[in-house]
């Protein structure tokens, strides 16, 4: 169960009322429960304290039957406040704010917050509280409205929420067809990112790749960080390397890998917004002076050859359409003895035509991904470029791979696929149908997770 908090902080609306009868109004807990949109009942148990039971509600599969018990006070001639008592299954506080502007005229504003524990898996908390904070607006915004008209006529009126549809040109060119995705992958990849960063950091934190777990008790944080340690003891980083970590992200692995090893570090990334959260995280961190990032592509990266000691990578190179030449690139920019040393998202090695369909376009189509390579796709890459491969190994063999998406059950999976079309955010739709794509790939086999390391032979000559 994880506690999901969602807040409303609404602007005042003016109401052709005194302040005085406003605040009469709301202290009248039954009749103001009249105006607000998914209310079932609201009873009274003690003085000034109710128990409000909320509209049943399907999401899916799910029934829902909400309530909370609030005590409501006037706190001053500007302020009404209710607290949260025991009872129910969720928790709400917050106040009115109530201020006089004239003869007959006042302003009201709201404050709300709600806490509720939901069963969903971590990765979709940043989504859910999204989705949630979406809704209270919503509805606080219709249920202010219902108030104000209410209180200025002296009947029950409802308003009924109505829901922002805001058409996102960047949403609509990140799930595009494999040719497509190819030839656009530039401006495609970074406004993926664009749009889904925040709520990655907000459900996933810094570091935006999946681990193998040793325990089924063991928290993702301490997986995903043994990986990062591992990619980066296997290719021999210390603090007298130089690496170059590639499609760095808001720099999770990358600033890891730093503070770990003590090494100087340069993240290269496709998007510039998240080249700049990277920045900021390395000088909040005291690194910067060890850690910097660069905005290119990786395809055609902007360093001189025979530069870095070490490049890593972290489910990056799976964004690019032409890995062949990333590999090169990599190749042109170690050391002679260099290591190139990571992880990436893989295809099982000869899918057939039901796991392409099934499986691999729609993690491909929500995640602009081109396409994927295998194991031994990556491996003869690495080969034909020059490379020692010394390992390409399934991340199955290291431990759990499917405890990455353990809570997306079968239930969860059958809910989030019965919502109607169009009733969720397409960028929250986008995120969540990426997750269970991911989840019934990697459970079927078609999807895979792969870690590499490879050398640069040391008389290498370009």
């Amino acid at each position: 169960m994880v506690l999901i908090q969602t807040t409303h902080q609404s602007k005042p609306i003016e109401i052709n009322q005194s302040a005085e009868k406003v605040i009469a109004f709301l202290l009248d807990v039954p009749t103001v429960a009249k105006c607000y949109p998914f209310v079932d009942s609201v009873v009274k148990v003690n003085n000034n304290t109710y128990k409000w039971t909320m509209q049943e509600r399907k999401v899916g599969s799910i029934q829902m039957k909400a309530s909370h018990i609030a005590k409501y006070t006037k706190v001053n001639a500007t302020t009404v406040q209710w607290e949260n008592m025991q009872g129910g299954n969720m928790s709400s506080y917050g106040k009115y704010t109530i201020v006089s502007t004239g003869a007959n005229k006042c302003t009201l504003a709201a404050e709300a917050n709600i806490e509720t524990d939901i069963e969903i898996p971590k990765l979709l908390v940043g989504f859910a509280r999204t989705m949630g904070n979406r809704e209270m607006t919503h509805t606080w915004n219709a249920f202010l409205e219902s108030i104000k008209k209410t209180v200025e006529t002296g009947s029950i009126v409802k308003v009924a929420p109505v829901e922002d549809v805001v058409k996102d040109e960047k949403f609509e060119g990140v799930r595009l067809k494999e040719e497509k995705r190819v030839e656009n992958y530039n401006t495609m990849v970074s406004d993926y990112y664009d749009i889904v960063t925040e709520t990655y950091q907000s459900g996933w934190g810094n570091h935006f790749h999946f681990a193998p777990f040793k325990t089924e008790t063991e928290p993702l944080e301490t997986a995903v960080k043994r990986l990062e340690h591992s990619v980066a003891d296997s290719a021999r980083i210390t603090k007298d390397s130089l690496v170059l970590d590639v499609g760095c992200g808001v720099g999770g692995p990358t600033l890891e890998i730093c503070q770990y090893t003590g090494c100087k570090i340069r993240g290269l990334n496709i998007n510039k917004k998240q080249v700049g959260i990277a920045t900021q995280r390395a000088k909040d961190l005291g690194v910067a002076d060890r850690a910097s990032f660069d905005h290119g592509d990786a395809m055609k990266m902007p360093y001189p050859d025979n530069t870095f000691d070490v490049v890593t990578f972290f489910e990056s190179t799976c964004h690019m359409p032409d890995k062949q030449a990333f590999i090169k690139e990599c190749y042109r920019v170690l050391k002679p003895g260099g290591r190139m040393s990571g992880s990436e998202w893989l295809q099982c090695e000869k899918p057939t035509e039901k796991d392409i369909v099934q499986f691999i376009e729609p993690i491909c189509a929500h995640h602009s991904v081109p396409h994927m390579g295998s194991l031994m796709s990556y491996r003869s890459m690495m080969e034909s470029a020059g490379f020692y491969v010394h390992i390409a190994m399934d991340l199955t063999q290291e431990g759990n791979i499917l405890r990455n998406w353990e809570v997306l059950d079968n239930k969860t999976i059958n809910t989030f696929k019965a919502l109607p079309k169009g009733s969720v955010d397409p960028t929250i739709e986008m995120m969540i149908s990426g997750a269970i794509a991911l989840s019934e790939g990697a459970r079927a086999g078609a999807f895979v997770l792969g870690r590499f390391l490879s050398s640069k032979p040391s008389a290498a000559k370009l």
